[in-house]
């Protein structure tokens, strides 16, 4: 097995050594070929829009990094949620911008930096994509701010059952009624309570899990970007050279019957 493993690599060398020119010239020609095919390629122009967050710890206290983390990622699956690209979308095609089909994660890309997100449109057109970009975050902005009236609600609602609860603690054990305790009945402590929850569920759904804590703001507006993507090109003039090599080094086995 050594023996077989010595040869082959020792066969290799010899090849290599023998023809090295032709595998210069074709990883060479490859990488050209590579070259050309990206510039055939329709380029694509990237707009950014930033996003900020902060958390307010005086309303909070201090948090873990996770339910900082959470919290982030929670306004992020915002930013990229159905209801967000749906307006984008529509709104697109109100303006008469040549949008059909915007596909998330193909040409709208909601990527986290630390406390920000950057909203990115990849687009055939420079002002098309700056304006899709600002078109998308105008709807982000709205249904956070959405979000977090309902998450400020529905912190507001919880603090007033939590009241409510300890005034029908206090009316159940016959203790004197607290100043803040403005129902003092037991039938409706227990009807504000119901209602209260009732109404604490609807605005927690309406919040999407937004954290009432965090603060935002639409930071930087897209501009026209001035030169095209070039994140196809490398990968592009990689893959011809290992083409060329790969093609240079069967070339080479059979003309050298190795």
């Amino acid at each position: 097995m050594e023996q077989t493993k010595s040869i082959s690599l020792f066969s290799f060398l010899q090849l290599a050594h023998q023809a090295w020119k032709l595998l210069v010239i074709a990883v060479i020609l490859g990488g050209l070929i590579g070259l050309a095919i990206s510039f055939l390629i329709q380029p694509e122009y990237e707009a950014v829009s930033v996003f900020s967050f902060s958390i307010d710890y005086a309303r909070t206290g201090l948090l873990t990094d996770v339910e900082e983390d959470q919290a982030m990622e929670v306004a992020g699956d915002l930013i990229s949620s159905t209801e967000v690209v749906q307006i984008t979308r529509d709104k697109a095609v109100e303006m008469g911008l040549p949008v059909k089909d915007l596909v998330l994660k193909k040409q709208l890309f909601a990527e986290r930096r630390f406390g920000q997100w950057l909203l990115k449109v990849r687009w055939n057109d420079p002002a098309a994509a700056a304006k899709l970009a600002n078109i998308w975050s105008e709807a982000a902005r709205s249904v956070l701010q959405n979000a977090r009236e309902a998450a400020w609600q529905a912190d507001s609602l919880h603090r007033y059952i939590l009241s409510l609860e300890t005034c029908f603690q206090q009316s159940t054990a016959n203790l004197p009624a607290q100043p803040l305790c403005q129902i003092s009945r037991q039938a409706d402590l227990q009807a504000e309570i119901t209602k209260s929850g009732q109404e604490l569920q609807q605005r927690t759904e309406m919040s999407h899990g937004f954290f009432p804590g965090m603060n935002f703001s639409w930071e930087q507006e897209a501009t026209a970007p001035e030169s095209p993507v070039q994140y196809a090109r490398g990968g592009l003039i990689l893959a011809g050279c290992l083409a060329g090599f790969s093609a240079a080094a069967i070339a080479a086995l059979f003309i050298h019957k190795i």
